[in-house]
């Protein structure tokens, strides 16, 4: 595992540590992953969040303890539903041919 993949695991497992409401997060894989300066990216699949009709991804800049560029979506289970039927929904670049399933029972199996 990457440094990289390590930093996505830990957020992906921090954020369903404060996010009961949460059902799977998707890291959306890009072409550049080994890049330092490609985002990681996160799809969140949230009951308690609320539909927009858009994917729009929140930026954050890298910190210490993530060094690296991360853009996080949230949807609705309705909402990921529909990206499923119809994958433009996502923004330009993002797949799910691609991207890595986690659930809760991943994080807390896996340390």
């Amino acid at each position: 595992m990457t440094r990289k993949d390590q930093v996505a695991f830990d957020l992906v497992k921090s954020h369903f540590e404060v996010e009961p409401d949460l059902k799977e997060i998707w890291r959306i894989n890009g072409d550049n992953e080994s890049s330092a300066t490609e985002p990681i990216k996160l799809l969140e699949v949230n009951v308690a969040t609320v539909a927009t009709g858009s994917v729009t991804p929140f930026e954050f800049a890298p910190t210490q303890e993530v060094p690296f560029p991360t853009l996080v979506a949230e949807v609705t289970p309705e909402q990921f539903e529909a990206i499923g039927s119809d994958p433009h929904r996502l923004p330009v670049g993002w797949t799910l041919a691609t991207a890595s399933k986690f659930t809760r029972n991943d994080v807390t199996e896996r340390k």
